[in-house]
């Protein structure tokens, strides 16, 4: 009877515990989380493609003639104007030679019009007979050669001067300068390769190519009068977008066998020359006839092994996972292909607070336009002491 006594006493006091602990468990406040709910919104449809830019002229100068450089009087790195001179070739050799090749042609005019006398001689004293058809014929070959003579003097002379122009290198195009090449003093010529390269930057080319399959879809949808235009857009290395709108230059007339992808070319204006050559950027096409589309905001979008989720509130107040698929970015917001529908409680704070099934309880997000309700009964000054009348498992959301 003595053993039955504790063994009572430790199941009472048992019970007492169990029963304090259910009761707690039962009086727990359920958790609160912050929702909204599920709208769609017109949104321009967006795709995007990895792309590089490209000068739209580009010249690499060359030397077409051998000779010491005289000058070079551009500044590296510098905007250069079109026909403004760049290198200037030492040209006294080349001025020699059209001086040379002019004494030849005045050689070669000499002979000839002393030839072309004869021939008409020889042409009066055979009508009179006095001369033979032969003679004739001696002279009036002379003649001629002496004219073939002249016919190639000019062109030696012309050939002369090209050579004393080519020794004035000058820009074909506006642009900006590259890195030169060659230092004045040195002997250059056709075999020094590029000099310096010169780069027209504005308007500037922008590179990248669309799959076999989107440029198909892109076509058939333009023959069935569907609005395909698009505004082109490019997002630079630091996130930062363009400032600049772009428009198509041209469609490449073939597929890459290799990649099965065909490149388009995009030309954007570029005042401040902030765009150069060989830089990557995001080519965003944005179409010009919104849509409707599920948007909600990206923090609420969870990720797992079988992908994107978020939470929603059923109209019991239980939690439910509900696998998704998101589009484009629209801001903080992002695009919501699959998965929900418009009038659905979605769960946008308080996420790591509740599980699947879990009952909560709801606050709904205030939008950021609505004013905070002040109650005019409520004193200014709370009284030290007093109590936070907002419970610890509220969250607050700010506009």
């Amino acid at each position: 009877m003595r053993l039955a006594t504790p063994l009572l006493i430790v199941s009472l006091l048992t019970a007492c515990s169990d029963g304090a602990e259910t009761g707690a468990k039962q009086d727990a406040p359920l958790p609160s989380v912050v929702v909204e709910a599920v709208t769609s919104q017109d949104i321009a449809g967006q795709v995007d493609f990895v792309g590089r830019t490209e000068a739209s002229q580009r010249v690499d100068i060359r030397a077409r003639v051998s000779g010491t450089l005289l000058e070079r009087p551009f500044k590296e790195g510098d905007a250069v104007e079109e026909g403004a001179l760049l290198f200037k070739i030492d040209p006294a050799e080349f001025q020699a030679n059209v001086t040379t090749a002019e004494a030849q042609l005045a050689k070669a005019e000499a002979s000839f019009d002393e030839n072309e006398r004869n021939r008409k001689r020889y042409e009066v004293l055979l009508e009179r007979e006095t001369a033979s058809q032969a003679q004739y014929d001696i002279a009036k070959s002379q003649a001629d050669q002496s004219q073939a003579d002249v016919e190639a003097a000019k062109a030696e002379l012309e050939r002369a001067k090209l050579d004393l122009g080519y020794t004035t290198i000058t820009s074909p195009i506006a642009g900006r300068s590259g890195i030169a090449n060659v230092d004045v003093g040195n002997l250059i010529g056709p075999d020094s390769g590029v000099l310096v390269t010169v780069l027209a930057l504005d308007p500037i080319d922008v590179i990248f190519s669309v799959g076999e399959r989107d440029y198909l879809n892109y076509t058939e949808a333009a023959k069935t009068d569907r609005d395909t235009s698009f505004t082109p857009q490019i997002r630079l290395a630091n996130n930062a977008l363009y400032g600049q709108t772009g428009k198509v230059d041209v469609i490449d007339n073939k597929v890459d066998p290799a990649t099965g992808t065909i490149t388009v070319r995009l030309e954007f204006p570029n005042p401040d020359r902030l765009l150069v050559p060989g830089q990557y950027v995001s080519v965003l096409l944005t179409g010009a006839t919104p849509e409707k589309r599920i948007v909600i905001p990206q923090a609420a979008v969870q990720e797992n092994q079988a992908g994107p989720f978020v939470l929603i509130v059923d109209g019991e107040g239980r939690v439910q996972s509900r696998p998704v698929k998101t589009g484009d970015r629209v801001g903080d917001s992002v695009v919501v292909r699959e998965g929900l529908t418009e009038g659905e409680t979605l769960v946008v704070e308080g996420i790591q607070k509740v599980r699947p099934g879990a009952e909560v309880t709801t606050d709904f997000r205030k939008p950021a336009d609505e004013p905070e309700v002040i109650d005019p009964e409520a004193s200014p000054e709370a009284p030290a002491g007093t109590p936070d009348p907002t419970p610890d498992n509220e969250s607050e959301t700010g506009p």
